[in-house]
């Protein structure tokens, strides 16, 4: 299969070369420029599609070329005339890194501004058994004081390789497109470069009036134009993505706390269900890694009702790692079963220093073994059954460690 989908994406290069070609050598460059305000970044790696996804603060025609890595200009596609662009590649292969340049036309159609690169990383096929995450939240930054510290983190994480973003929640202030773009896209713009990304919903997506009936829309106003994730039945509040040999599940807590359009989660409803098959169905060779905003085990907040109706499940369903968010602080539990420290049971790992006010336990709980209210992230490696958890700040100082088998 893999060998026919090269077959068929090397196949009608020559002609769509020779357009692209005649398309840039009768536009030249104009000042009445339509500028690409977020973006490119890529979303969605499958094993044979990707999405890349741009904005522009002028409706303005688009170009993508790409390729294999090294041949970055074999196929040509484009995006009609419009400010948020979504763009799916297909007729990829597997476990291949690919490249790409992004070509917008100025305002005045009379000539395109220079290319905006980026790469992205295919999904792996199961046999592979190596993948590599780099984790961040809390973006947000409602006192706009957190530029530099973001710029820091941003060049840290650039240090580490990774085939995929992981961000779990809150990232833009209010939830609002149009703070998007200084909390995250612009500080982070350079990472998102080079791997696709995908997100938890945090509360702040729901917007500032989470609880009130005028925030019916909200979601589907500001982070669905500008997002694409994998298709479930609850995309894009919750869904799973299949990579090498990990699941990674990603869900949304924002209803137990008090976001009135967010799906339930309570143990009858069609999110919980949905969550009890995935974990089900990933198979005993997979890494279960679930990912979401809210703690079901933290020191830095109460979250005793998350707890009862999940924590049982995961437990259950022998998920590995839980990485969470919505604590300005780092901290990692030991094996946690029926609420006490085990030799077995899933490690919750809170990962929501990227700029956001950081917060100091409130609580001191046997099961915590590392706490540090400080700007970090994490960069988690998985080859075979070994999962490599690293947490580094914004420094690129390493601050733990921590290798889990199973």
């Amino acid at each position: 299969m893999q060998k026919n989908a090269k077959v068929f994406f090397f196949s009608k290069i020559k002609y769509m070369k020779k357009l692209l070609i005649f398309i840039f050598a009768i536009l030249a460059l104009n000042l009445n420029a339509a500028n690409i305000m977020r973006g490119p970044y890529t979303q969605d790696p499958e094993l044979t599609t990707a999405v890349i996804r741009f904005s522009t603060d002028e409706p303005s025609t688009a170009w993508i070329e790409y390729g294999p890595q090294g041949q970055c200009n074999l196929v040509m596609t484009n995006s009609p005339k419009q400010r948020n662009h979504s763009v799916t590649l297909h007729g990829l292969i597997p476990n291949t890194q690919f490249c790409y340049s992004v070509y917008v036309e100025n305002a005045d159609g009379s000539g395109v501004q220079a290319a905006q690169k980026g790469t992205f990383t295919t999904a792996y096929s199961p046999e592979r058994k190596e993948l590599s995450l780099l984790v961040l939240g809390n973006t947000s930054d409602p006192n706009n004081n957190a530029g530099e510290i973001k710029s820091q983190l941003a060049q840290s994480m650039l240090n580490h390789q990774a085939d995929l973003l992981i961000h779990t929640g809150n990232i833009a202030t209010e939830g609002k497109a149009a703070n998007a773009y200084n909390d995250f896209y612009e500080p982070f713009k350079e990472v998102l470069k080079k791997m696709p990304y995908m997100a938890a919903l945090g509360e702040d997506e729901y917007g500032p009036n989470k609880t009130e009936q005028e925030s019916k829309g909200f979601l589907n106003a500001n982070y669905k134009p500008i997002n694409s994730v994998p298709w479930s039945k609850g995309t894009p509040n919750y869904y799973s993505y299949d990579s090498a040999n990990a699941r990674i599940v990603v869900i949304d807590t924002n209803y137990l706390y008090d976001a009135i359009f967010a799906p339930d989660l309570e143990k009858t409803s069609k999110q919980y269900e949905w969550l009890k098959n995935a974990l089900a169905t990933a198979g005993a060779d997979k890494w279960k890694i679930v990912v979401l905003h809210h703690p079901v085990y933290s020191s830095g907040a109460s979250e005793d009702r998350l707890s009862a109706i999940l924590a049982p499940l995961f437990e259950a369903q022998r998920v590995n790692l839980v990485i969470q968010g919505h604590q300005g602080a780092y901290e990692r539990t030991k094996p946690i079963r029926t609420a006490q420290t085990s030799k077995t049971g899933p490690i919750y790992v809170t990962i929501g220093g990227a700029g956001r006010s950081f917060e100091p336990a409130s609580y001191s709980n046997e099961w915590s073994t590392k706490y540090y209210a400080t700007p970090h992230f994490a960069h988690i490696k998985i080859v075979d059954r070994k999962l490599s958890l690293r947490i580094y700040t914004h420094e690129d100082k390493k601050i733990d460690a921590l290798d889990i088998y199973f």
